[in-house]
């Protein structure tokens, strides 16, 4: 899964390098059952998760290879969106006090 940062739109783009201050650490199983859930987090270093400027877009790489865009979260907000595949399988969240 990664998670990216968009300034304009929750349309599910990657902008490569534009963030190249921001780390993100992943944890959680790299696998799981087909019916269960699979609980995955993301840390964000060098940036403020709840910035009013920014949403975060969540995308995972398939089996094959292809990058799949499966929601965005404004936590300054307090908004999630889904894509329509995954509307229903997947839920966005944020801790603000830990930037998770």
């Amino acid at each position: 899964i990664f998670l990216t940062k968009s300034q304009t739109s929750h349309l599910p783009c990657i902008f490569p390098g534009s963030l190249s201050h921001v780390k993100m650490l992943a944890s959680g199983p790299r696998e799981g059952k087909l019916s269960g859930s699979l609980p995955l987090t993301c840390t964000v270093i060098g940036a403020p998760l709840d910035s009013r400027y920014y949403d975060w877009n969540c995308v995972r790489q398939a089996p094959g290879g292809e990058l799949q865009f499966l929601g965005w979260i404004y936590p300054f907000g307090n908004n999630t969106g889904y894509a329509p595949s995954f509307q229903g399988r997947v839920t966005i969240t944020a801790d603000k006090a830990k930037n998770k």
